[in-house]
């Protein structure tokens, strides 16, 4: 038998541990268990868990529980209340506003416009190229500027 712990299934030990395990597997075990240190320790360690379980008691509910469950809820306001109420009452939620409008009035302005950003697997590409390669390409590029200059506007003008 492979050793559980070692293949990473303690399963069967867990159900032996429980008092669950039952049949050859059971018996199987219990062989490995006489050879095996490691899982040994884990089944005791385990069956003192198992017996510390059974033996908690939970404490009595009292005549009044109810009652001062709900008195507890009715009392407690909860979080988004309180921070919500905060941030009106100080205005704090105003002046956080304004900062984000400055903040993303701020971005816009200082991006260039009619300039996306590359992603960064193509803006990383260096490419060599011959003289009469650039020359071509300086060319479409001129040609693509007087296309767009050209070409109409929004409002269908020209």
């Amino acid at each position: 038998m492979k050793c559980p712990t070692e293949i990473g299934d303690p399963s069967g030990l867990l159900a032996l541990s429980a008092g669950k395990a039952e049949g050859p597997e059971a018996v199987r075990l219990r062989e490995h268990l006489e050879t095996c240190s490691v899982c040994r320790e884990f089944v005791a360690r385990q069956s003192a868990v198992w017996q510390a379980l059974d033996a908690w008691e939970p404490p009595a509910i009292t005549a009044d529980f109810d009652q001062l469950l709900s008195q507890r809820i009715e009392q407690k306001t909860g979080w988004r209340d309180r921070y919500l109420k905060a941030l009106l009452v100080r205005r704090w939620l105003p002046l956080a506003a304004a900062a984000c409008l400055i903040v993303v009035a701020g971005w816009v302005a200082l991006r260039p416009a009619g300039v996306a950003p590359l992603p960064q697997a193509q803006a990383a590409q260096l490419e060599s190229l011959q003289p009469d390669q650039v020359e071509h390409v300086l060319d479409d590029m001129r040609m693509l500027s007087d296309f767009t200059k050209a070409a109409p506007s929004d409002a269908g003008e020209l």
